[in-house]
């Protein structure tokens, strides 16, 4: 089969689940025999043509660059709206899927996207599929996050010009996808600038979200214009794979898909490690957070739950952090460094139950799945779509409810752990090559 896939670009350039994912599954197709093709949103040029480039092979992985595609803001926002929504020539995408003859073209994000392509593809008959990663198109921030909460109410974008007044500038977001960031990008002077831009990035201190003030009304109106303009291009979709029930959810409140399919997904580090784990003893509850301490990932509402714990006197249990904490408290252990995925089967086995209470609406959760298939019962806000797959081997909880979270961490006796980590055992674990064999039914 010829495949063809559209995402953000290749490791290192680009990280983060997206890329694991996509990445991944093209290298299982790879392995399969199937001819495989990637095309990424590239450099922006002054004269501002749009075409297509060559850029060799990528592990087997025919790579193409998209010169000119439109601005990539990964998570930072949108303010000039008309830059993200210029159309363009078709003829080039034409041309371009004539000459390479995919059977179908998966798209795992819409940033960089010209309409045009999807276009190009409906006209040659070529099926198109689109994987949610993340909110993007229907939230320019990428996140329906905002003033410590998620946006359950978008007040028909009233808030977004808010939202989105940090926005890069179209310069930066140029120098960003060009080939000489993408060659520094890596470099120690360049991950201590995104590191403290990062850490400033979500300062909110977890306040409950509130009625904005309305901007005005033709800045909503361009976002709500914005929003039905990515809306129309999912909708002519031939499949949207919906990674989880919340993902669905979300989207379908905005759009209606021509086909869907939800899907739990995974990556290739993932395998069934249930009965073979060893289990350090430890009277002591032994709480992981994968997640960084960020309060979009819950972490603000944990802490406050575990910090009334310990002030009335429950104190059989420590939280384990693999990122840099402000102000710790006296229950964690915290290791700043991070964690490399190879060490996640030794975390584990020292882990009683994970803990991800994400605030923002988490379209699946890579570090759930991860937990179930080391057979760790885990904890999980109704904002994690992957509690699609813990069945009985865990405790769903409301997003940024503390009361919730204190009463889930009680619950975590021996017995009820032990009686968790049975059903972890009965919930079945894809197997990685069973995984990218399911995903040509969808190009089907």
């Amino acid at each position: 089969m010829r495949i063809l896939h559209y995402f953000l670009g290749f490791p290192p350039y680009r990280s983060g689940g997206l890329t694991r994912y996509a990445f991944d599954l093209m290298r299982g197709q790879r392995e399969n025999g199937d001819a495989v093709s990637a095309l990424w949103p590239g450099q922006m040029t002054p004269d501002k043509k749009r075409r297509i480039a060559g850029r060799g092979e990528h592990e087997g992985i025919r790579s193409y660059e998209l010169i000119n595609p439109l601005p990539v803001p990964l998570d930072e926002g949108i303010q000039d709206i008309s830059a993200f929504t210029m159309s363009g020539s078709r003829k080039g995408f034409e041309h371009f899927l004539q000459e390479i003859k995919p059977d179908a073209i998966h798209i795992h994000t819409l940033m960089g996207l010209p309409k045009e392509l999807p276009e190009a593809a409906r006209k040659l008959h070529i099926r198109t599929v689109f994987t949610t990663h993340d909110y993007f198109g229907i939230c320019p921030s990428v996140t329906l996050y905002r003033d410590g909460a998620a946006c359950e109410n978008d007040f028909s974008c009233a808030a977004c010009a808010a939202c989105n007044a940090s926005a890069l500038s179209l310069r930066r977001i140029a120098l960003m996808q060009s080939p000489l960031y993408r060659l520094l990008k890596d470099s120690a002077p360049m991950r201590k600038l995104r590191e403290m831009h990062r850490r400033q990035f979500f300062e909110e201190d977890g306040a409950a979200l509130s009625v904005p003030a309305l901007s005005a009304e033709e800045e909503a109106a361009g976002y709500r214009k914005l929003r039905a303009w990515y809306c129309g291009i999912l909708e002519h979709m031939d499949v949207m794979h919906f990674n989880s029930s919340l993902s669905e959810q979300i989207y379908r409140r905005y759009l209606t898909p021509a086909k869907a399919v939800v899907m739990p997904v995974m990556h290739s580090g993932i395998s069934d490690c249930r009965r073979s784990i060893r289990r350090s003893g430890n009277p002591v509850l032994r709480i992981a957070m994968l997640a960084p301490a960020k309060p979009f990932k819950g972490f603000q509402v944990l802490k406050r739950a575990l910090d009334e714990l310990w002030e009335n006197g429950q104190r059989n249990f420590e939280l384990r952090m693999y990122s840099p904490v402000k102000d710790p408290s006296p229950y964690m252990k915290v290791r700043e460094g991070g964690f490399r995925s190879e060490e996640l089967t030794d975390i584990f086995s020292d882990t009683d139950v994970l803990a991800a209470p994400s605030v923002w609406f988490e379209t699946f959760g890579f570090t759930v799945l991860e937990a179930v298939s080391c057979g760790v019962p885990v904890i999980v806000s109704d904002h994690v779509g992957a509690k699609d797959i813990i069945g009985g081997g865990g405790i769903v909880v409301k997003a940024g409810s503390c009361e919730e979270l204190k009463d889930a961490v009680l619950r975590c006796t021996p017995e009820r752990l032990e009686e968790m980590r049975e059903s972890l055992l009965r919930i079945p674990i894809p197997d990685w090559r069973a995984f990218v064999e399911k995903n040509y039914e969808l190009y089907y």
